[in-house]
């Protein structure tokens, strides 16, 4: 089984083959908001700025395609295909972008 590593704001997860960013995070407290888990509210979004990913289905209203074309994720809905680097979006209900 495949195992990636990624750095969120400086902290390392590993995240297994075919499991979620969010769900690696939620596993080993990465930071990551956690909203619906559906990819319909967008509090799981991250930047990601090393590293490629397969992603989910996801509402156009929590990630419009010129965010993603930008390199935004849902953490949700988004699988690594490598080893990546990420910023999450929100900390402590505050957007960051």
């Amino acid at each position: 089984m495949e195992t990636f590593e990624i750095e969120v704001n400086g902290n390392k997860i590993f995240v297994k083959e075919n499991e979620t960013i969010l769900n690696a995070s939620i596993r080993q407290a990465g930071n990551i908001f956690v909203g619906c888990k559906g990819g319909a509210c967008g509090m799981c979004k991250v930047k990601i700025t090393i590293g490629e990913t397969v992603d989910g289905i996801y509402s156009k209203s929590a990630l419009p395609d010129e965010e993603y074309a930008s390199g935004y994720r849902l953490a949700c809905q988004s699988k690594p295909t490598t080893d990546m680097s990420i910023l999450p979006i929100r900390e402590k209900n505050k957007v960051l972008r």
